[in-house]
């Protein structure tokens, strides 16, 4: 199925994307758009506001007014040039050169509106990306505050977790099979935790489907915000900071790799303030990877629309790597892990949900 030009396209059919008529909006918009908007002025006023952003940019926005609430409480303590926030800038940026790629034949032509019709595809991608990039900068950002509101840590209590499931400690065991390969893969499966579903979002953009895109956006920024609730009210570090096993637990003390990728990774990792960036539980990594097993499933057609689920067995093993790796290479407890899934799991859960109950008061003026 070729590309089309615009990214209003209409969708596939394999797309559950359904942006559709004003008739049809008011038909999902569900009960809470049934509110008479004379009997209820100020209401309807927020109901127009939050339509005009949608979930995705509305929880964007509450993620920068919690951080300004801790910018203005404990100080600032900005972050910028983070993997995903550059991951999620840059693709904003590519896209928006794509889109003038293809309109350039006829803005050298000079074919009326060429201009107006790049400017409303530039004004779309940055509307669609604009919450991705900015979640991930809030996110980054609000994760340097994650020991400094509730000092005391819960790490005893997940080393002790991992000690009554296994009677060992897993990322002390998993030393036997350290290798310099295995880390190097290791290494690399776990830095593609967030490459993997910008991959699928890149696909649902290029292809118009921006309603399957926004979902996906909404699912990933429900759990950045759940999980740094979940940061704050239980803080704790990764094994590798952990005082016990760092002093003499660990075998080998430090992991070596053979092309140097976990070095690499680790010179970023570890320049954090340990006692200030407590942000292990629950495994983000492991929840956002579980998110793209189920958008892989669910909109792969987007990348192979001949081969819908071929997207979803390529990330199968590379995932599944990752999960492994958050023991391997130290980062994480056994209770991080399975915290992380469940929240993955609730997170694409609620996304839809949360769209399909989302106001959309254009759809409800129609509907009058």
């Amino acid at each position: 199925m070729p590309i089309p030009t615009h990214a209003t396209a209409a969708p596939s059919p394999a797309s559950s994307n359904s942006e559709g008529s004003a008739a049809e909006l008011a038909s999902r918009a569900g009960p809470v758009l049934s509110l008479e908007p004379v009997a209820a002025p100020h209401a309807h006023a927020l109901f127009r506001i939050a339509a005009a952003l949608g979930p995705d940019f509305g929880l964007a926005i509450a993620f920068l007014t919690v951080l300004s609430a801790l910018v203005a409480g404990f100080g600032a303590s900005f972050v910028w040039n983070k993997g995903p926030i550059l991951v999620a800038g840059g693709i904003l940026v590519l896209l928006v050169v794509v889109a003038f790629v293809r309109r350039a034949p006829a803005i050298v032509r000079g074919a009326p509106e060429a201009w107006a019709d790049f400017g409303a595809a530039a004004r779309r991608v940055i509307r669609d990306w604009a919450p991705f990039t900015i979640i991930m900068w809030a996110f980054e950002s609000m994760e340097t505050y994650t020991g400094v509101i509730r000092k005391t840590g819960i790490d005893e209590a997940l080393y002790r977790m991992d000690l009554r499931l296994f009677g060992f400690e897993p990322t002390v065991w998993v030393g036997r099979l350290s290798h310099p390969l295995l880390t190097d893969w290791m290494s690399l499966t776990y830095g593609l935790y967030f490459i993997l579903p910008m991959i699928v979002a890149s696909a649902l953009s290029l292809r118009g489907r921006r309603h399957d895109l926004r979902e996906l956006s909404t699912a990933v920024i429900l759990q950045m915000g759940i999980g740094f609730v979940l940061f704050l009210l239980f803080p704790a570090g990764p094994p590798r900071f952990y005082a016990p096993l760092v002093n003499g637990g660990f075998s080998p003390a430090q992991l070596h790799s053979l092309t140097g990728l976990y070095e690499l990774q680790q010179s970023a990792f570890d320049t954090v303030d340990p006692l200030r960036v407590r942000s292990a539980f629950p495994s983000l990594h492991c929840s956002i990877a579980l998110l793209t097993l189920f958008y892989s499933w669910r909109f792969g057609d987007a990348l192979f629309p001949k081969r819908p689920r071929l997207y979803f067995w390529i990330c199968l093993p590379l995932v599944i790597s990752l999960w492994l790796s958050t023991i391997y290479l130290r980062h994480h407890w056994v209770p991080d892990i399975a915290a992380g899934l469940l929240l993955g799991l609730a997170s694409s859960t609620l996304a839809p949900k949360l769209r399909a109950a989302w106001p959309r008061v254009r759809a409800a003026v129609v509907a009058r």
